[in-house]
C-alpha cells in the first residue's frame, strides 16, 4: 500500500547507501556507490555536473522508475526497494511528476491528449483534471497546438507539453531532466518562470548546467565518484 503518512518522517525524501551498477558487455560500470541524498519537503534541488556522472539515474530511482542494487529509498515513508512493480506504479502516479530531457510523448496521441494520459493511467475520477490540463495548456501557451500531434509541433512546445503532462496531476514532487537544454529562449523563460512559481510549493530535483535556474535552488550537488558533493556556484 502506497503511504500518506508524510509527517511521520523529518525528510521526505531519503536515500540512503543507495549503489548502483550497470552491466555494459562484460564490464560492471558503478554509477552510484554508497550515495546517500535527503531533501526536505519543499526543497528546490540541483544536480549538476558532467554526462555520465549519474545525475539521471537518481532522478529514475527516486521516481520508482530505476531498481537500486544496494541501499534504500524512502519517499513520504513509502520503501521504493520493497514494492512491486505494480505498486511503484501506484506511487508514482500519486507523488511525482516527470518531466524527460528527450520528451518521451506518445507520437499517436495529441498534445491534449499526452497531458490528460497520466490522469487515464491513475485511474482518478475527477472532471477537474480536464479544466486544469486546459489551463496549463494555456499558461504554456500551448492551446492552440491541443489537437497536434507530436511530430507537427516545435521542439520548444514539445518540451512545453512534457512539462504540463508531468503537472496535470498537481504531484507533490517533480523530477526535471535538463528541461532548458537546446530550447529556444521564450521556452527557456517560461519554464524557468514557472519554477520559479512553483519554488516552495512543490519539492523540485533538476538536472540541470543552466546557470539561470541555479539561484532557485536551495542545495546544489555535483556527483562524484559514485557520490554527491555540495557544488559552489562561482
Amino acid at each position: 500500500m502506497v503511504s500518506n503518512f508524510r509527517n511521520e518522517i523529518s525528510n521526505m525524501i531519503d536515500v540512503s547507501s543507495v549503489t548502483k551498477v550497470f552491466k555494459v558487455g562484460k564490464v560492471n560500470i558503478t554509477v552510484l556507490d554508497k550515495l546517500d541524498f535527503r531533501c526536505q519537503e519543499n526543497e528546490f534541488t540541483i544536480f549538476t555536473g558532467p554526462s555520465g556522472s549519474g545525475k539521471s539515474t537518481i532522478l529514475s530511482i527516486i521516481g520508482g522508475l530505476t531498481r537500486v542494487d544496494e541501499g534504500s529509498v524512502n519517499i513520504f515513508n513509502n520503501k521504493l526497494e520493497k514494492m512491486s512493480e505494480e505498486m511503484l506504479a501506484l506511487f508514482r502516479s500519486t507523488y511525482v511528476g516527470f518531466v524527460f530531457q528527450t520528451g518521451h510523448l506518445i507520437n499517436s496521441l495529441t498534445v491534449f491528449e499526452n497531458v490528460m494520459l497520466p490522469v487515464e493511467l491513475s485511474q482518478r475520477d475527477d472532471t477537474n483534471f480536464d479544466e486544469r490540463a486546459w489551463d496549463l495548456l494555456k499558461e504554456f501557451r500551448l492551446e492552440d497546438r491541443a489537437d497536434s500531434l507530436p511530430v507537427m509541433i516545435s521542439g520548444g512546445e514539445y518540451q512545453r507539453t512534457a512539462f504540463v503532462r508531468a503537472l496535470v496531476l498537481d504531484p507533490d514532487i517533480l523530477l526535471i531532466d535538463e528541461p532548458t537544454s537546446n530550447q529556444d529562449s521564450q521556452t527557456t523563460e517560461t519554464i524557468i518562470n514557472k519554477l520559479r512559481k512553483l519554488k516552495s510549493q512543490r519539492t523540485i530535483i533538476v538536472v540541470t548546467h543552466d546557470r539561470e535556474i541555479f539561484p532557485l535552488a536551495n542545495n546544489i550537488y555535483y556527483p562524484v565518484n559514485g557520490k554527491l558533493s555540495p557544488f559552489k556556484v562561482e
